[in-house]
């Protein structure tokens, strides 16, 4: 159970470890995905379109303050807005995006690991490391047995990797513009 105005760290994998993103377009559903979800109304997300997202009224479930899509899993630090608005929102995306993937792929049955894993922040300090884990996350991306202290011992070149990666919330925090941080900034 999430408490109301608490942040939480909320993450899932593929199962068996497998990919659930493999091209562009992937990523692009998912991230659609953060925002389209991210409402007390019920939405066809079969009939999802990028450009039709702002054509209804919003009343947002959670707050997104950072998230990060791997190719294997995603982290996402989320503040519950409405009771049960975690649960609502996590259910509501990896139900439609394993129905896209599965019918995309012609995949049959679950794409994640059981259900999402959610750790509650419990105060300041672990609020900051959460943000700084989740948008250093694609250091090493490419090269999977790297440890996660790496992110610590190289922290310019985990910078330097991340500021690049596109399917993370971490441009949106230095100030790049783009679509996908436009999208998650218009929730409320």
């Amino acid at each position: 159970m999430h408490i109301i105005n608490e942040y939480y760290h909320v993450y899932n994998r593929g199962a068996h470890k497998a990919p659930i993103f493999l091209d562009t377009s992937d990523y692009e559903r998912f991230m659609c995905l953060l925002y389209a979800a991210n409402d007390t109304h019920k939405l066809d997300f079969k009939k999802l379109k990028p450009n039709h997202m702002f054509l209804f009224t919003r009343s947002t479930l959670v707050d997104i303050k950072a998230y990060c899509l791997m190719p294997n899993h995603f982290h996402l630090a989320l503040k519950e807005k409405v009771e049960n608005g975690i649960y609502t929102f996590i259910h509501k995306i990896c139900t439609s995006y394993s129905t896209y993937f599965n019918h995309k792929y012609d995949h049959s049955g679950t794409i994640f690991q059981g259900q999402y894993k959610s750790k509650h922040v419990s105060d300041d300090n672990y609020f900051r490391y959460l943000i700084q884990y989740i948008h250093l996350n694609p250091y090493g991306i490419d090269e999977p047995d790297m440890t996660k202290d790496a992110r610590r011992e190289y922290p310019v070149e985990a910078f330097e990797c991340s500021i690049r990666y596109v399917y993370s919330s971490f441009m949106d925090y230095v100030g790049t513009i783009r679509v996908q941080g436009n999208i998650l900034n218009r929730q409320g």
